[in-house]
């Protein structure tokens, strides 16, 4: 089956469904974590993301502020067929707005600060770990910066609106 990253890198995966299983077998915080029902913030570290009391209370301040945002209103289906001007526009006040000011924490980088949104808002906001990151600065954007968050967002959800994907 072929796959698309950010609408410009393809790669082919022949088993899709055998290579999810094995990976969620080989990590058990995954199967503890799809069991939660209302997530809270606190549920970050039972996916990985390691952060501290003091740090996730720092985070929790944040989002509690910004869950008005219109963004965490929609569902994905609802969220792609905004016209592209108006998604766009969300994105970049989802930047601003929460994942800029939780950058501003000591140790929350990008992927803890995706990991936290996801969490709290599965159905809208992806996971953008560090891997995926790299390879969208070197392939897709090289003068990409966690401060241009927006960016990977925008392209990440352009991707979701392709027919194949």
């Amino acid at each position: 089956m072929k796959f698309f990253l950010f609408s410009k890198i393809s790669f082919e995966i022949p088993e899709p469904i055998a290579l999810i299983e094995c990976y969620c077998y080989q990590n058990d915080f995954y199967s503890r974590y799809d069991l939660l029902e209302d997530k809270k913030i606190e549920d970050v570290n039972k996916i990985g993301a390691r952060i501290k009391k003091e740090v996730l209370s720092e985070c929790k301040k944040i989002t509690e502020r910004t869950k008005s945002l219109n963004i965490f209103k929609y569902n994905l289906e609802q969220l792609l067929n905004l016209d592209e001007k108006d998604r766009d526009e969300q994105i970049k006040e989802l930047n601003e707005s929460v994942i800029q000011e939780l950058l501003k924490i000591n140790g929350i980088g990008l992927s803890t600060a995706t990991k936290i949104l996801h969490t709290l808002y599965p159905k809208i906001i992806p996971m953008i770990d560090s891997l995926l990151q790299k390879k969208y600065r070197r392939v897709i954007n090289d003068g990409w910066t966690e401060k241009r968050a927006d960016e990977i967002f925008i392209d990440f959800y352009n991707n979701l609106k392709m027919g194949s994907n």
